[in-house]
Formats: C-alpha cells, sequence, structure tokens
C-alpha cells in the first residue's frame, strides 16, 4: 500500500508538471526559467532514480524486464552516450548539448515512468490522459489570447504561429481527438449532467481545433478527421444513439460554419500549393549530405550539440530537424537511426495491443505520436514523452496475461 501510495505521488506530481506546461511554459522554451525548473523538479520527483540506472542499463538486470523495456534501455543508453562523448570530442558547446540531451530523456519518459507506476496504471493512465488534455486545452487557450480571439479569422485567413509556437505541442491534437472520444463515452452512459459535462468538453476540443484550423495545420487536422472517423464503428457498436447526436451536432456545426469550413479547405490546398511538404525531403538531403562526408560523421553522426545549414528554416544554423529519423541521423548517424528503430520496433506491439483493445485511446494517442515522429519537432518535447508512456502502461494493462508478460507474447513466468 506504501508503495502504492508513492507511485501514485509521482502521478499527481506529473499531472502538475503538464498542467504547470500547459499554462506557463512552451513546446521549447528557448531559455528555461521558474516554470521550467518546476516542472524539471516535478519529473525528477516523479522518475526518481531511473534515469541513473536507465542510462547504465541496470534496468536489464531486474527480473521479468518486459520485451520493449529492453530494447528501450539499450537504445537510450547508446543514443544518450554515444552522440554526447562525439559532441564533447567535436567541441560543441555544452548549452547546445544539454539542449539535445533533456529532450532525449522526454522520448523516452516510458523507460524511466512505466516501472514506476505500473503497478497504479489503472489510475495512472486516466488521470495523465486528463492532464494532456488540459496542457492542450491550456496550450490553445493562451494561442488564441495571443491571436486577439479572432474567431471570426477561422476560414478566412491564416493566422501567425506565434513565437513559442504553443500549437505543435502533441497535446493540443490530443485534446482536440481525446476530449470527443470522452464525450461520446460520457453520452452513452446517459444522465443530463453527463451530457452536459460532454458538451463541455467538446467546447473545449472545439477550441483546439479551431486553433489548428486558424493556424492552417494541415497534417494535425487531417489525422484529427481521420482518427475520429476511424473509430465511429467502434462507437456504433456500444452507444448507437451517442453516434447519432455526435453526427447531428457535427452537419449542424458544419451547416452554420460553412463558410469558415470551405474556406479552411481551401487555405489548407493554397498552403500545399505553395510550400509542399516545408521541405522535409530537402531537409533530409541536407543532413545525408553533411553526414556523408566522413566515415565517422556517417556511423556515429555529429553528436549532441551539432548544427547544421537547413533549407527548411532559410538556411539558418539550426540544431533540430523536423523529423526524428532525419534528426538521429544527423546527430548519431546511422548506428543513431538504428537505436531509433529499434526503439520504436519495440513500442509497436503496445500501439497495437491497445488499437485492439481501446481504440478511441489508441486513436487519441497515435495521431499526435504520428506528427511528433514524422511532422515537426516534437519528439523533442515533453507531452511526447507522457503519451509514450500512457501508450504503454495503457497496453500493458490489456495484455491477457498478467504484468509479467512481454508486450511482444512471450511469457516470462
Amino acid at each position: 500500500m506504501r508503495a502504492d501510495g508513492l507511485a501514485m505521488g509521482r502521478v499527481w506530481g506529473l499531472c502538475a508538471a503538464l498542467a504547470l506546461y500547459g499554462l506557463w511554459s512552451a513546446p521549447a522554451p528557448p531559455v528555461p526559467g521558474m516554470a521550467e525548473m518546476l516542472i524539471g523538479a516535478l519529473l525528477l520527483a516523479g522518475v526518481g532514480v531511473r534515469p541513473l540506472t536507465a542510462a547504465t542499463g541496470q534496468t536489464l538486470r531486474e527480473p521479468a524486464v518486459p520485451h520493449w523495456q529492453g530494447l528501450a534501455t539499450v537504445a537510450f543508453a547508446w543514443l544518450l552516450w554515444a552522440p554526447l562523448l562525439r559532441g564533447v570530442a567535436l567541441g560543441w558547446e555544452w548549452a547546445a548539448i544539454l539542449r539535445d540531451v533533456v529532450p532525449l530523456v522526454f522520448l523516452f519518459l516510458p523507460v524511466l515512468l512505466v516501472p514506476v507506476l505500473r503497478r497504479v496504471a489503472g489510475a495512472a493512465v486516466p488521470l495523465l490522459a486528463a492532464a494532456l488534455a488540459l496542457a492542450g486545452v491550456l496550450f490553445a487557450l493562451r494561442w488564441w489570447q495571443q491571436a486577439g480571439w479572432a474567431f471570426d479569422a477561422v476560414g478566412a485567413r491564416a493566422m501567425a504561429e506565434g513565437a513559442a509556437y504553443l500549437l505543435n505541442a502533441p497535446s493540443v491534437l490530443f485534446a482536440a481527438v481525446a476530449l470527443p472520444m470522452a464525450a461520446l463515452g460520457l453520452a452513452a452512459r446517459g444522465g443530463w449532467w453527463r451530457w452536459a459535462a460532454a458538451l463541455v468538453l467538446l467546447a473545449a476540443a472545439a477550441l483546439c481545433l479551431g486553433a489548428l484550423t486558424a493556424a492552417v495545420h494541415r497534417m494535425a487536422l487531417a489525422a484529427a478527421v481521420i482518427g475520429m472517423l476511424a473509430t465511429l464503428p467502434w462507437w456504433w457498436r456500444r452507444a448507437p444513439r451517442a453516434v447519432l447526436v455526435a453526427v447531428v451536432l457535427a452537419v449542424l456545426g458544419v451547416a452554420v460554419a460553412g463558410d469558415a469550413v470551405a474556406g479552411a479547405v481551401a487555405l489548407a490546398a493554397e498552403k500545399t500549393r505553395l510550400v509542399g511538404a516545408n521541405a522535409r525531403l530537402d531537409e533530409a538531403a541536407a543532413v545525408l549530405e553533411q553526414v556523408a562526408g566522413s566515415l565517422p560523421a556517417l556511423l556515429f553522426g555529429e553528436g549532441w550539440g551539432a548544427a547544421f545549414a537547413n533549407p527548411a528554416v532559410g538556411g539558418w544554423r539550426v540544431g533540430y530537424t523536423h523529423t526524428l529519423l532525419s534528426y538521429a541521423l544527423l546527430k548519431g548517424g546511422l548506428f543513431g537511426v538504428l537505436a531509433v528503430l529499434v526503439y520504436l520496433a519495440g513500442l509497436a506491439p503496445a500501439a497495437l495491443a491497445l488499437l485492439r483493445a481501446q481504440p478511441p485511446l489508441a486513436v487519441s494517442v497515435l495521431a499526435p505520436l504520428a506528427l511528433a515522429v514524422g511532422g515537426h519537432t516534437a519528439y523533442k518535447y515533453l507531452d511526447c514523452g507522457i503519451l509514450l508512456t500512457v501508450l504503454v502502461l495503457s497496453a500493458e494493462r490489456h495484455m491477457p496475461i498478467g504484468r509479467r508478460m512481454d508486450l511482444d507474447g512471450s511469457d516470462r513466468v
């Protein structure tokens, strides 16, 4: 019982960190301030000494380590030490190195958090999901405040991202998808107060979707629409009345805001015509050209702290790329890419397990994760790591044999 209480304290600390993140911080703050220090303290309290044991591989000696956790631990240790030593050897600035190492820890949060939260997963998953949705709504509200609450601009003109890029946070898309799912779940259970709560959740989701639409986030909007439509058959089998009400509300919304919807589609098409894939292929080609200059760079990358002239941002020298694999190639070379692929492959069974067991939650989590890994720099953000943690914690709960069973189906008892 005492261990469960400690684990729940960590969960509440993580929820507080996410609330601060959405209310006061930014997805990628340029300079750490008070908010970031508080968030960091809460994260350290949540993970305990796990970063040390994972970084040294000591967690592999624990009994019944799940398959995904073993692969992730090896990938984390390699990606931490090899690019770190390479970056130090090449003389990169320590501030730049730390700006790469901290996001690496975020990306591998499942390795650090799942083992300490596993025994309270039943409570941790809904609490962390609620905190993620809250962070997403707070980011959206802050963006609307910066935009002067110009709701009438949706579909009329493409609005600015803002200096902090608040809408790039994966939690915004998570809220846009998960909150309508939660609203359907409430409505399916009946009762006037549940229907009222469902309407509140839909309004919060509309703030997120409206912000993404106003800023013409094409991939996020497509992922949200496709994800919600994909779960309709699942919902229809369980709550046909709630689905009918949702469809009627959606049709009425489109009818009332028809001009805005048509304008949003036109703006997305025009953005696609003008910028296409936002130079992602050119960016990957520039990374490959840089590391191909020598065999050590090709195999081990330029190390944490490295920068390059990125064509996706006008040729400025920056330390990031917009896809995880090109980032891994720049910093860690071919071995770094291999480590990332091993990590993702280890998590794939968790994604499949959750899709079979809980499609609404799976879609809500996987949509922002797909964009974070392949669409922009969100793979470096805190909420990306929390989403991955929710994914694994949820999937482990739905495996047919207990938590000592590997996600690949092999029994370790």
